[in-house]
């Protein structure tokens, strides 16, 4: 038994009254004991009904009672059931005003709760936004990149040309600055090769975005730089390369990768040499 169910059923003055089965006597009186509420307005109860049988009796003058001494009887009983009804009326005034705060509480929280999973939602859909805003300009980007590289084709003459046996590099990370390095990566090209391949497996963190690539030659002349690269599905990074661009030398590619917020990591340096044939 709550204190919910008794302010519903009026419990207390029930109980006073003797209007209560002996189950619900017995539940209530083993709630009241832990209770001090309870203990408090069945006190407060008890002694109303009390001043109002003191009044009643009062009120029936006993014989050879002096009319002036049962009016002050009377007066007096009437000042304490009305203090009696001043604190029964501020005790529940005391009780709703908490019932009606913790309401208040509740609604205060489902209200704060409903907000912050409005803005969750809302991050989450801006969130999403961005991204597929990013995924459609790399899509539109990578369009128009090969779009270029088509149009170059058509205009070089190379559209109809087949060019078989074309030299594959297979590039390997090198390390240290000195240029004779570039011995492990070398790539022979004669004059009937319009195009080479250069491949690299990713090394280390491979979850980029995308990634970026700038070759350089000996002399810090800026051969490519290409952006919007993306990887195959076993981290394999492969381009074809216009012959003509190269003449014999060493080179430096640097292999950029691109995180969600900008930044931009080195992930590998690849020194190669071209040697030229007739």
């Amino acid at each position: 038994m709550d204190h919910k169910y008794i302010d519903q059923f009026d419990i207390v003055d029930s109980y006073l009254a003797g209007k209560l089965a002996a189950e619900e006597s017995t539940e209530f009186e083993e709630h009241f004991v832990d209770c001090a509420k309870c203990v408090d307005r069945l006190e407060t109860t008890k002694a109303f009904v009390e001043g109002l049988r003191v009044v009643a009796s009062d009120r029936v003058p006993t014989a050879g009672a002096e009319p002036y001494t049962t009016s002050r009887k009377v007066f007096a009983a009437s000042a304490g059931v009305l203090s009696l009804v001043v604190i029964a009326v501020a005790v529940f005034l005391f009780t709703q005003m908490r019932r009606y705060r913790a309401e208040a509480d509740q609604a205060t929280s489902a209200s704060t709760q409903w907000e912050r999973r409005y803005e969750e939602e809302r991050q989450l859909s801006a969130a999403k936004s961005k991204t597929r805003e990013e995924s459609e300009r790399e899509l539109t980007e990578q369009v128009a990149q090969l779009r270029t590289e088509l149009e170059n084709q058509r205009k070089s003459g190379h559209q109809d040309n087949v060019q078989v046996n074309v030299p594959i590099l297979a590039l390997s990370s090198t390390r240290g600055s000195d240029p004779l390095s570039a011995s492990v990566n070398v790539v022979t090209l004669s004059r009937s090769s319009g195009s080479f391949v250069i491949t690299m497996a990713l090394e280390g963190e491979t979850g980029y975005r995308r990634y970026a690539m700038t070759i350089l030659s000996s002399q810090k002349q800026l051969i490519l730089k290409r952006g919007g690269i993306k990887p195959l599905r076993d981290n394999l990074i492969s381009m074809s390369l216009d012959s003509s661009l190269f003449r014999a030398g060493n080179y430096l590619l640097t292999l950029d990768g691109i995180a969600r917020d900008g930044s931009i990591i080195v992930v590998g340096v690849y020194r190669f040499r071209v040697l030229k044939t007739p």
